[in-house]
């Protein structure tokens, strides 16, 4: 018997690490972080792309957590789901979803990134100073303060691959915004697991066809 055909459906956030675990033969699609700003938009588009890979004897691997409860629903009729059971790409990228709770619980206020985020919508700090260009820099930085007030740590998932420039920029935003700046090592496991197997059931999701998401 043939070995079941696997198609990869991925958020942009993940595509750096997935993209090569698949192997450059791999069927990936992947879909813009910008989507998760309407996670009904986001649920629609995973609906439409699953819609056109499906086909049977056939799994399609998620690349995304629970994102916002925007997979929740979202089936396929000829093809079995696999994705991890992380809440977003930042506990995908930490290897599990206690770690991630875990460093929550001792640090509430922290706000997490990875250099392949700085140019997309997960750069809040430049999404924030989006609009405030004509404001002046001691006034825009007040603003951007305000704003960041539920925050008191930037932290830096490093995959071991940081350059010294984006740790630069990066320690910029934290004196700028009077955030402690920390390096958090990234645990790729969990999505190598994801698309290579095994897919043990407290670590992932595998749901036959005409089986829905459900919350998790």
């Amino acid at each position: 018997m043939a070995p079941k055909q696997r198609k990869f459906l991925v958020c942009r956030a993940l595509a750096h690490v997935l993209e090569p675990l698949a192997g450059p033969d791999a069927e990936i699609r992947v879909l813009e972080i910008g989507l998760h700003v309407d996670p009904q938009k986001l649920k629609a588009n995973l609906l439409k792309e699953v819609a056109d890979m499906e086909e049977e004897d056939t799994d399609i691997i998620l690349g995304y957590g629970l994102c916002g409860r925007a997979v929740e629903g979202v089936v396929s009729a000829w093809s079995t789901l696999v994705l991890p059971r992380v809440d977003d790409c930042v506990g995908a990228l930490l290897g599990s979803r206690r770690r991630h709770k875990d460093l929550l619980k001792h640090n509430a206020g922290c706000y997490f990134l990875e250099q392949n985020w700085l140019k997309t919508e997960l750069n809040i700090f430049t999404e924030i100073l989006k609009g405030l260009e004509r404001i002046p820099p001691e006034k825009r930085d007040k603003i951007v303060k305000m704003m960041l007030k539920h925050y008191s740590t930037l932290a830096l998932l490093d995959s071991g691959s940081v350059s010294s420039e984006i740790e630069s920029l990066c320690l910029t935003y934290a004196r700028r915004y009077d955030l402690e700046l920390i390096r958090l090592k990234t645990e790729l496991g969990l999505l190598t697991r994801l698309v290579k197997g095994p897919w043990r059931e407290e670590e992932f999701l595998v749901l036959p066809p005409d089986r829905p998401i459900p919350f998790f």
